[in-house]
């Protein structure tokens, strides 16, 4: 079955697209959060800013930021850019998700976004 994009092109090099393809930023940006969500990481709607571009941001954590924009993503990792295929959001999600595992910093201020945004649970006074 052949899968073509909304403009009616194919993909790469005239190959069709695998059916997991997202046909824009916005659709990267749904899949790489659900992606990232199976591997232990909640990314609230607030974390995610489209630019006056169209290109769609997630917020990880203070310093980490990811970029959704046509045909990739990206974000930066001990000092350069990381770019992964929006096709794949899935393994882009891994490698978000081992950068949480190496660095123990980011990963605390991920924790702590986390709390700030579940109830707190104590009933008003």
């Amino acid at each position: 079955m052949t899968r073509y994009r909304a403009d009616e092109r194919r993909g790469l090099h005239g190959l069709p697209e695998p059916p997991h393809a997202s046909a824009t930023p916005a659709d990267a940006m749904r899949l790489l959060r659900q992606a990232l969500h199976g591997h232990g990481v909640a990314t609230p709607d607030g974390d995610v800013m489209r630019t006056s571009g169209g290109h769609y941001t997630l917020s990880l954590a203070p310093g980490l930021l990811v970029w959704s924009v046509p045909d990739a993503f990206r974000w930066f990792d001990g000092g350069g850019m990381v770019r992964h295929p929006s096709t794949d959001p899935e393994g882009a999600a891994g490698l978000l998700a081992k950068l949480f595992g190496r660095n123990s910093s980011l990963r605390r201020q991920r924790e702590y976004l986390d709390t700030l945004t579940k109830p707190a649970g104590a009933a008003p006074v």
